[in-house]
């Protein structure tokens, strides 16, 4: 018995285990709901009974159940993976067997049905296309195209109107300016031209000038004529000239001169008088009296000869001259004609031409010095002579000495002088030296010596000394050799071996003296040679040691002197000597000292300074070229603001083109100040014919055009002495006595408004006086009264070409129009060229042909009408027009007619409530009539205008649809009204305007003619508010949009649903819908006094849209979501639950089927009656707890053992009974 209680519990075990190991197999397995074993007891029983104390016989596994209890929800990122969050199973079929699952890992098959990963078709309820679930229980599928557009027809918006907001409009007045100046034609040239000085003629050279100089047989030197030198006055004179130029021979009569106080003054005043007639009677620059050499005050005495010469411009051209009949005192003064030398004239040459081009320079140079600098440095250290010393040799013996017998001792005395010349003596010393031999003294050994030694040595005693002599002794040598000693030696005598040389101080020599001297381009500009001595002294610097020279050049002043003519400086390590003066005359000459002695002394010192190896540079001569003339400028009088004037101009450049030199003249002239600036400029033209390479003039032009203002170029002066006239006259080109030079300018055709005053008056009743200048175009003059308060200005202008008056036979005649050059030749084709340069070159014009054929031009925006012709058939001819008022003008049809007209345009004038404009000056005749009061017209201020933000006080837009989708901009404009003293009972009115793409959708006006009353009118809507500051919905009434007509961005037609509008049965809309027709809502609306604001807007229609995605949410409703925002129902998922869900039988793959024990499914949907919610990407994990399972699992093993620890222990009390 006990034997098979034990085996029951390893079955139990065993099955134990194996439920457990389930679990835990599928601990992640999504939707899995893990069982558990239950077991039971087992008592083995008769039909007697248990008995009193039964046992049992082991124990069963009496069920295993299922446990549905929630597993956790996680996330996937899958649509269509789903989890019920509560009661319920997804239902599945699959060919019509139904199964329940709560493993949500769906999607789609082929066919677009929802299916779970076995195939079985997931059950939900169908949706139609608005979106409504029927209810019917099947299979789940979605078949998603692109959405079809949607039209709109409902457009609703909750806003409030600020009731704060000012209402804009008001009442003013229109003027129309209608004074007889306005739009009246004026003919003439198309612009102004500005006068211009042309010069001749490419810029030259000088020249060589014609020249008459009397310095022949039968000429009067005025060097030496006593008519000169004594002086005496002289008679009245006069000569014939003709100046070759095509006015005629000239006489010209010299009055007398009277005596002088000096023959140059003499000259002087000759010439003077000569020079005089000569300037009144041709001009200044042309004729020259002067002598030959110029400089006569240098040259006399010496001959000086009179001479005439032609200058200016045409001795530039090359233009001579000739003399005759002289008459007076001419011969006795001047000399016969027939002892003139005659130079003939030559032309310049053309500057700025050619490949190695002739340049003008008229730059003036400053001179440079010459400098002069040591190549070496200088020593610092200036000493002057030290006188040195002899050599000396003194000894140390007194005496006496034996010289007796065969002592002897032969001396040699070697003597050198400072320049290193040696001399030699042998002297020799024995018993025949003295007196006594034995005892030979002193004085007779120094006496020996003095017989032996020469002129650059002398011995003295006591002691006895060796001492050089001579001239050349300090700094020399003394040396003793003996050469024989016998029983005596040199140092016996007192001269050791250590005392037998002595060399003596060497003199030091002066290296600070000098002599300098400044030479200038004559001997009477030289100076004194000055011997210069610097001070001994150690100088720190360079420059110190520079300016001790410096210091003793300032002492030598005087007419010799070099004081303030030479200056010294330290530069770069050298010694630096500039001459003051400049010029390449002036030098600065350094040599040795001229009287210091000995003259070695004085060479030495000029070498050690580093004068004997100078660096020189040349100095420059000024290069004088002063130079100038004169630009004049007068302009037409009166002269009201001083604009006449006159300036000088100086040309100081290398020039090497005429625009170089128009340049300079301009940087002059826009440097000067107000006062003195002169409206001319310069610049460089190209001569005609043209020629390669080209070749350039200059021309001055007067900067204000239209006006006949006077150019002149006058009083060329060539003041420096390195110019001359002819150079300026050759380079500038003017030739003073051709007056077609000068071109007068001339004004074009304005619109010849006159200069307006008109006074403007404020409520206040403040008046202020405007100002509109002469020929003010409309639009400038609109611009003026803009910057007004109170007052607007518009401007147009209109002109008209006739078609009678067009005369082009030949089809030659070219019209230009503002400036832009048309080609066509018919006015029709005139019409549309000028209209396709609208956005380009002609913005604001417009051009079309009216019904009498003519071409009418306008510019909307008031600028005048400037129209010319060109043709080269003279005949032809346009007439032109402008107001009614004025009168036509003809262009062309004569060599000499007019080529241009200017139109005028017309100014419209829109005044505020209470302004007024009065007083124009002047009146009628001008741009004003009289301004009575009949030429005002009432005029609404501030009418609604979608295109000027004024005009309304608050905007706003929405996107609308038409019926193939496509989008619009509805926009709504809300004015408010003013008070309507007609209907006082109804205030708070605003008015909402409509406009769809920018256009007018308001039903067509019946009352008008054809074709205008089939035009679309302003869509305007009255919006009535409570005192409360609610909409008042009952008065405001229904708001219906019944004339749109969808049109794309080039204004065609989309060929969607169009308009029908009330008169046509545009009301009730039809549902579908038959036209584009459609209602705005405005309810929940409000005007209170807060900013206004947009709350909500909401529209109905909407584009094609693309499927984008799938949603479900927790009702399991599944939406498609398309890419034009919107979402569309597919279906909704359906749920089953059980009222015993552990009696479901387990079908496998997570799913269970229905049984007896489990009750009928009670399908529903999700979030209705005890069902759970729906989670979309998400998935629900099996509710195993592997912590619990485990725990099952030891659990299990244990009981397993214990089980076969009962057989093994029955087994072995078996087997002991068995023993026994």
């Amino acid at each position: 018995m006990a034997f098979n209680i034990g085996l029951s519990g390893i079955r139990a075990a065993a099955t134990d285990l194996e439920v457990t190991g389930n679990n835990v197999a599928n601990a992640s397995t999504t939707g899995f709901k893990q069982s558990r074993a239950e077991f039971a007891d087992v008592f083995t029983t008769t039909i007697l009974g248990t008995g009193t104390t039964p046992v049992g016989s082991g124990v069963l596994v009496d069920n295993v159940r299922q446990e549905f209890s929630q597993g956790n929800i996680s996330g996937t990122g899958n649509a269509l993976d789903m989890a019920v969050d509560g009661t319920g199973f997804f239902i599945l079929n699959d060919q019509g067997t139904e199964s329940y699952t709560r493993a949500g890992v769906f999607g789609l098959d082929k066919d677009g049905f929802v299916v779970a990963n076995s195939g079985a078709r997931v059950q939900g309820y169908e949706a139609n296309d608005t979106g409504v679930v029927n209810g019917v229980l099947g299979d789940l599928q979605i078949v998603i195209g692109n959405q079809p557009p949607a039209l709109t027809s409902r457009v609703s918006s909750i806003l409030n109107l600020d009731a704060s907001e000012l209402v804009k409009q008001e009442l003013g007045q229109r003027l129309v300016s209608n004074g007889l100046a306005i739009a009246n034609p004026d003919s003439g040239i198309a612009a102004d031209t500005s006068s211009t000085f042309a010069t001749v003629n490419q810029p030259t050279t000088a020249g060589t000038r014609t020249d008459h100089t009397f310095d022949g047989v039968g000429s009067i030197d005025w060097g030496t004529d006593a008519q000169f030198t004594t002086p005496n006055a002289t008679l009245a004179m006069g000569i014939d000239l003709d100046p070759l130029d095509g006015t005629g021979i000239q006489t010209i009569a010299i009055p007398a001169v009277a005596a002088a106080a000096s023959q140059t003054q003499m000259i002087t005043d000759v010439l003077s008088a000569i020079q005089l007639e000569l300037d009144t009677a041709f001009g200044i620059n042309e004729f020259e009296a002067t002598t030959d050499p110029v400089d006569y005050a240098n040259a006399l005495p010496g001959t000086v000869s009179f001479s005439l010469e032609r200058v200016g411009f045409d001795a530039t051209a090359g233009i001579g001259f000739g003399i005759s009949s002289p008459t007076g005192d001419w011969t006795n003064v001047i000399g016969t004609l027939a002892s003139a030398t005659v130079t003939t004239a030559a032309a310049g040459a053309n500057l700025f031409v050619g490949s190695n081009p002739l340049t003008a320079d008229l730059r003036s140079i400053p001179g440079t010095p010459t400098t002069t600098r040591t190549v070496a440095t200088p020593p610092l250290s200036m000493t002057d002579f030290i006188a040195g010393g002899a050599a000396v040799l003194t000894g140390t013996a007194a005496g006496p000495f034996d010289l007796s017998g065969a002592n002897t001792i032969t001396v040699q005395v070697q003597v050198t002088d400072n320049l290193g010349t040696t001399s030699t003596t042998n002297v020799v010393l024995d018993n025949t030296t003295g007196g006594t031999a034995a005892a030979t003294t002193l004085a007779e050994v120094e006496a020996a010596f003095t017989a032996a030694l020469g002129a650059d040595v002398v011995a003295t005693q006591p002691p006895l000394t060796f001492t050089g002599t001579g001239g050349n002794e300090n700094g020399g040598t003394i040396a003793l050799v003996p050469t024989v000693e016998t029983g005596i030696t040199l140092s016996t005598l007192g001269f050791s071996s250590s005392n037998r040389l002595n060399i003596g101080t060497a003199d030091i020599t002066p290296n600070n003296i000098f002599n300098i001297q400044v030479t200038g381009p004559t001997t009477a500009d030289d100076s004194a040679a000055w011997n210069i001595t610097v001070p001994a002294n150690s100088y720190a610097t360079l420059d110190d040691l520079a300016a001790a020279v410096q210091t003793e050049i300032d002492l030598l002043i005087g007419a010799t002197g070099i004081a303030g003519r030479v200056q010294v400086e330290g530069v770069g390590g050298q010694l630096l000597f500039t001459n003051t003066e400049v010029g390449a005359g002036y030098a600065t000459v350094l040599t040795q000292h001229s009287t210091y002695l000995p003259t070695a002394d004085a060479a030495s010192s000029y070498s050690s300074l580093g004068f004997n190896n100078m660096f020189s540079i040349t100095g420059t001569d000024d290069i004088d070229k002063t130079n100038s003339f004169r630009i004049n400028l007068t302009v037409p009088a009166p002269d009201t603001d001083g604009r006449s004037g006159t300036t000088t101009i100086t040309l100081d450049e290398d020039f090497r083109s005429v625009q170089q030199v128009a340049a300079s003249i301009n940087r002059q002239i826009s440097s000067l100040d107000s006062e003195a600036f002169i409206g001319v400029r310069a610049e460089a033209i190209e001569i005609e014919p043209n020629v390669v390479p080209p070749e350039y003039k200059l021309q001055f032009v007067a900067t204000e055009s239209g006006e006949a203002s006077i150019i002149t170029i006058t009083e060329f002066i060539a003041s420096g002495a390195d110019v001359t006239v002819d150079e300026l006259y050759g380079l500038i080109q003017v030739d003073e006595d051709d007056n077609s030079l000068l071109t007068l300018g001339i004004e074009g055709v304005t619109n010849e408004y006159p200069e307006t005053q008109v006074t403007l008056t404020d409520p206040d009743g403040i008046e202020t006086v405007l100002t509109i200048p002469e020929d003010s175009e409309a639009n400038a003059t609109a611009s003026i009264f803009n910057r007004q308060p109170g007052i607007t200005a518009s401007a147009s202008t209109t002109a008209t070409v006739t078609q009678s008056g067009y005369n082009s036979p030949g089809n030659n005649l070219k019209l230009t129009v503002n400036g832009q050059a048309l080609t066509s030749t018919s006015l029709e084709d005139l019409a549309e060229e000028i209209n396709s340069y609208f956005s380009t070159t002609l913005p604001g014009f417009d051009a079309q042909i009216d019904d009498g054929g003519d071409l009418v031009i306008n510019n909307t925006i008031g600028r005048d009408i400037l129209i010319e012709i060109t043709s080269p058939t003279v005949t032809d001819s346009i007439v032109v027009t402008g107001s009614a008022n004025a009168g036509p003008v003809v262009l062309g049809g004569t060599a000499t007619a007019d080529s241009a007209v200017a139109v005028g345009g017309t100014i419209e004038f829109i005044l505020n409530e209470d302004y007024s404009l009065s007083s124009p000056v002047p009146a009628i005749s001008g741009i004003f009539g009289a301004l009575s009061a009949d030429e005002f017209e009432d005029f609404v201020i501030n009418s609604f205008d979608p295109d000027n933000q004024d005009t309304y006080n608050h905007a706003t837009s929405t996107t609308i649809y038409d019926s193939l989708g496509n989008s619009h901009i509805m926009t709504q404009f809300f004015v408010k009204e003013p008070s309507d003293p007609t209907r006082p009972t109804e205030e708070n009115i605003w008015a909402m305007y409509v406009r769809i793409d920018g256009q007018d959708v308001g039903d067509p006006d019946s009352t008008l003619t054809f074709p205008e009353n089939l035009a679309p009118t302003s869509a305007r809507f009255e919006l009535f508010f409570n005192s409360d500051g609610s909409l008042d919905e009952l008065t405001s009434g229904e708001f219906y949009v019944t004339n749109w007509d969808p049109i794309d961005e080039s204004g065609e037609a989309t060929g969607s649903l169009s308009s029908v509008n009330i008169l046509e049965g545009g009301l009730p809309l039809t549902e579908p819908a038959t036209s584009s027709n459609f209602q705005i809502f405005l309810d929940g609306s409000t005007q209170f006094a807060s900013a206004f604001s947009v709350t909500e807007v909401s529209q109905n229609g909407f584009t094609t849209g693309r499927l984008t995605g799938l949603e479900i949410d927790s009702d399991g409703l599944m939406f498609a979501r398309f890419t034009n925002g919107q979402a569309q129902v597919l279906g909704q998922v359906a749920l089953a639950s059980f009222k015993n869900p552990e009696g479901l039988n387990p079908l496998g793959a997570t799913s269970w089927g229905e049984t007896f024990e489990s009750g009928g499914a009670t399908v529903g949907s999700p979030r209705t009656g005890t069902f759970g919610n729906l989670r979309s990407s998400a998935l629900e994990d099996s509710n195993v707890d592997l912590s619990e399972e485990l725990v099952g699992l030891i659990i299990a093993q244990r009981n397993f053992q214990a089980s076969a620890k009962t057989i093994e222990t029955s087994d072995t009390v078996t087997q002991t009974i068995i023993q026994l």
